[in-house]
């Protein structure tokens, strides 16, 4: 009995098949959809050498400016150098916000800067709509064709009269609707899947490909969930509708608000309820709390005097003169020590308001699916807001620690120097490189699986739904008395 049902399943389930097969929009569709993957694989390849080339080119010169340079510790820390955040083949596959935060960090004595020079600076305004990308297909297009695959598959049944005829022939609603969706999933995957094999291809012949596969894998099974949520979704509609014309308007309309207007509106419902301060408030505030103190009653001057009379009574010497190292060196680092308290102190708060904002379109995410697998797409890609920050933090951390071993050089080993204390290149070229790494993929996960949980969530929910209109309201309607 049971070969039996599973032999009539897959009867049903390739008859359905070879109908959509023979139907020339969807054949057309595909089509379609497989030459702008084509041209945005191309596209993506080559934005990829091209910024590599470029961030590799930049790298060496600034190396080699640093490298080459005999100065003063102290004003080497003030000429300082520039990191570049590393690219990989999955940032360009979702450029997310690579376009609009920042890729370059200035290292600089008593600055503290943030990441700068984004590729949307000085662009026109077609840089609003994005660029033909692998996510932009995966997550408009494809979502697209689903439901116009989905959205007739039953009303079409009703208006040729063929569904009558099939429950006539003893046919269940249920089965006819479940063969419906996973036709239509089959197809979609069959569409899919050489766009995937092509990505992966890509990746592997790519450096790094042993760190990225298992990111992209992840990326691979959440597209697979939500386009399974989209199917479903379309056959709903189809189910509910009593005719094509409305099943289709349905779909459209719900892709429309879905993917186009929803995340707009709550992007901009999420800035204006957690609004950060200006980039102008900001560098004020660091700039006043450095010199008068965070609580406004610490002045710059009263500091390093206390500081150097801290350093005197410690070593039990009456003038700086005596102690065993320049006191000029430690004095700078303490100044820069308390900069950067200053600094994090203040970011800190534009970081808590950034977070907010993140937590908010996570939580629509549930809502919206679409949102949910946004962010996913970023993030497994590496342009999200959360490698923005790690990349940050990295090149903070990394910059600090420049800064003062400049510093303590200086102040450990020109005490005795007549004349100026000058380093040379053998000294600077030993020291060590930038070298940005991502996050674990478990973290990345993580911080992203309501977004999973959430697809899934909405995949279990329309199931029943789609279950309990096959059990009652097709049944009413159409089976014979």
């Amino acid at each position: 009995m049971k070969k039996t049902n599973i032999a009539i399943w897959q009867m049903l389930i390739k008859k359905e098949l070879l109908v959509i097969y023979r139907n020339k929009t969807m054949l057309i569709s595909t089509v379609m959809i497989w030459t702008l993957f084509m041209a945005a694989a191309i596209c993506t390849y080559l934005d990829y050498q091209s910024a590599h080339k470029q961030r590799i080119e930049a790298n060496t010169i600034f190396r080699q400016q640093w490298a080459h340079q005999q100065r003063n510790p102290h004003d080497a820390a003030h000429f300082g150098t520039y990191l570049f955040k590393s690219i990989n083949l999955l940032n360009v596959f979702d450029t997310g916000l690579d376009d609009y935060a920042g890729n370059t960090y200035r290292i600089e004595a008593h600055v503290q800067h943030e990441p700068d020079a984004a590729n949307a600076e000085g662009n026109d305004s077609s840089m609003r709509f994005g660029r033909l990308t692998l996510a932009l297909i995966l997550q408009l297009l494809i979502p697209l064709l689903i439901l116009f695959t989905t959205a007739t598959s039953i009303t079409i049944e009703k208006e040729q009269g063929t569904l009558k005829m099939l429950l006539a022939q003893g046919l269940s609603t249920s089965r006819l609707i479940w063969v419906k969706a996973i036709s239509s999933y089959l197809f979609i995957i069959t569409v899919v899947l050489p766009i995937f094999l092509l990505m992966i291809m890509m990746l592997l012949i790519s450096p790094g490909s042993d760190v990225l596969l298992t990111r992209l894998l992840w990326m691979i099974l959440a597209f697979l969930l939500y386009f399974l949520f989209i199917a479903l979704l379309g056959i709903l509609i189809s189910a509910w509708s009593g005719n094509s014309g409305k099943a289709l308007l349905t779909a459209l309309s719900c892709w429309i608000l879905m993917s186009i207007i929803s995340p707009k509106l709550l992007t901009g419902i999420a800035d204006r309820s957690y609004p950060p301060m200006s980039r102008a408030a900001f560098t004020d505030l660091v700039e006043q709390g450095y010199r008068m103190g965070l609580n406004g009653h610490d002045p710059y001057a009263e500091r390093g005097e206390r500081f150097v009379h801290h350093i005197l009574k410690n070593y039990h010497a009456d003038s700086v003169s005596e102690l065993p190292f320049n006191i000029e060196g430690l004095t700078f680092q303490y100044h820069e020590d308390y900069r950067n308290m200053v600094f994090n102190h203040y970011l800190a708060q534009v970081a808590q308001q950034f977070d907010k904002q993140q937590n908010f379109l996570t939580i629509a995410g549930v809502f919206n699916p679409f949102l949910s697998i946004k962010r996913i797409s970023m993030a497994l890609s590496g342009t999200d807001y959360y490698h923005h920050q790690y990349f940050f933090k990295q090149a903070q951390t990394y910059r600090n620690h420049l800064i003062k071993k400049l510093n303590l050089q200086l102040a450990m080993h020109s005490k005795d120097v007549k004349g100026e204390y000058i380093l040379g290149p053998k000294y600077f070229a030993g020291l060590q490189n930038f070298d940005d790494q991502l996050p674990p993929v478990h973290k990345v996960i993580q911080l992203n699986q309501i977004g999973l949980y959430a697809i899934a969530g909405w995949i279990l929910l329309l199931a029943a739904l789609i279950q309990f209109i096959a059990s009652r309201s097709l049944a009413r309607h159409y089976e014979p008395a």
